[in-house]
């Protein structure tokens, strides 16, 4: 028989000519009696016996037990995959499957878990099996997650690169900011996010636990960090991911030790950005030192583009592709950035800053790069015949926009 999946009206989950109740907690018994105390090991096991039982009404109520067992359920279950009939051992998958796409995290870490080693060590249609049920949920698990952690405040998004704003790349993407009202335990559900690239996170409560969820996912390749009491200790915790980085953004952080020995096993990074950083104590950016020591560890970026250093002031404004050249013409200039504030609007061309003449985009750029965020900038504009002097207070370095 082909395997399929429909709901019923009675929420009753076919598969494969087993029904299947979702894992609910405080749910009644398949019988509508209340549940008063949690099944022993000798019922478990009792009902595990049924499920090749010749009667088809006793494989189903035993089959509903075990799920309104729960946890209890799923060490014996897998061992008993692994004794008796076919029947039995695809029953027990199907159980175990059941709690995999439930909502209790521990349970649905532990099921997934087994699943997983009765692929692996299954050399047979039961193994085969176990694989392809993994497989076959892998859509549930990621709609799931997409809306618990929606709700939670995780912010989905996706990137566009914009005319004169270079070095974007394209990719699906997180933000974990201060809206998140979860804790580390629902972060868990981050590692069936395989469509997801970038996570950008700015948040007040992060730990060390929330990192090491983070570093379960499978196709991150970008990752911001701005804020939040992050220490090098913490960020070690996204060892698994450190092969896989290719954009690194480091903003506003204080820490106690120097990141290069960190950096050093990222060996795919192609482009790091360090704003607004504190290394025991001293900025970075007024650092010399540290900057070489970090340039070292990275040997694979050649280009001073692919490896910036900064003291975190944010203008907040976009210039022309060809920023070398005069003149200084901004395409576009961010709200609620202090530039906005203070007036200055695409199509300005901003000709003096802090009394020096701004010669290109990119000119403007490094007389700002040595400014911190709070710090005040007098600029000159000329718009159409109209000239204009504005004094403008640098912001922090944004998350990357949605588009």
């Amino acid at each position: 028989m082909t395997p399929c999946r429909t709901l019923s009206l009675l929420g009753c989950l076919i598969w494969g000519g087993i029904m299947v109740a979702p894992v609910a907690h405080g749910d009644e018994p398949a019988d509508g009696s209340p549940t008063k105390q949690p099944p022993t090991s000798a019922q478990i096991t009792s009902w595990i016996d049924q499920l090749d039982s010749d009667k088809f009404l006793l494989r189903e109520n035993a089959t509903q037990k075990l799920i309104g067992a729960q946890q209890a359920a799923i060490g014996p279950l897998a061992d008993a995959v692994r004794t008796g009939s076919l029947e039995k051992a695809f029953r027990c998958i199907h159980v175990l499957r059941a709690f995999a796409i439930g909502d209790d995290i521990e349970t649905e870490i532990e099921a997934s878990a087994k699943l997983a080693l009765i692929a692996a060590t299954e050399n047979d249609r039961v193994g085969a099996y176990a694989g392809d049920v993994l497989k076959r949920i892998e859509p549930i698990q990621r709609e799931r997650a997409i809306r618990v952690l929606s709700g939670l405040g995780v912010k989905f998004t996706s990137y566009a690169p914009m005319q004169g704003f270079q070095g974007l790349d394209e990719g699906p993407g997180i933000w974990i900011t201060n809206d998140y009202t979860g804790s580390a335990k629902e972060l868990h559900y981050l590692q069936h996010l395989d469509f997801i690239e970038d996570v950008q996170i700015e948040n007040d409560k992060i730990t060390a636990d929330w990192f090491a969820e983070i570093a379960k996912m499978p196709s991150v390749h970008l990752m911001t960090i701005k804020d939040g009491p992050v220490d090098i200790e913490m960020l070690r915790e996204l060892e698994p991911l450190f092969l896989k980085l290719n954009w690194l953004r480091l903003y506003y952080l204080d820490l106690k030790s120097s990141p290069a020995a960190m950096l050093e096993k990222m060996t795919s990074l192609h482009h790091v950005e360090m704003f607004g950083i504190v290394i025991d104590g001293k900025e970075l950016f007024q650092d010399p030192q540290q900057q070489e020591r970090i340039r070292s560890a990275l040997p694979g970026i050649t280009t001073t583009d692919g490896l910036k250093f900064r003291s975190g002031g944010f203008l907040g404004v976009r210039g022309s592709a060809d920023g070398n050249r005069p003149p200084c013409v901004v395409q576009s200039v961010d709200q609620d950035t202090g530039a906005y504030k203070a007036g200055l609007r695409g199509g300005d061309t901003v000709i003096e800053v802090n009394g020096t003449k701004v010669e290109g985009f990119m000119h403007l750029i490094e007389l700002l790069k040595d400014k911190k965020a709070g710090d005040k900038v007098k600029m000159i504009a000329v718009r159409g015949t109209e000239t204009k002097e504005l004094d403008i207070t640098l912001g922090k370095w944004q998350l990357r926009e949605i588009y």
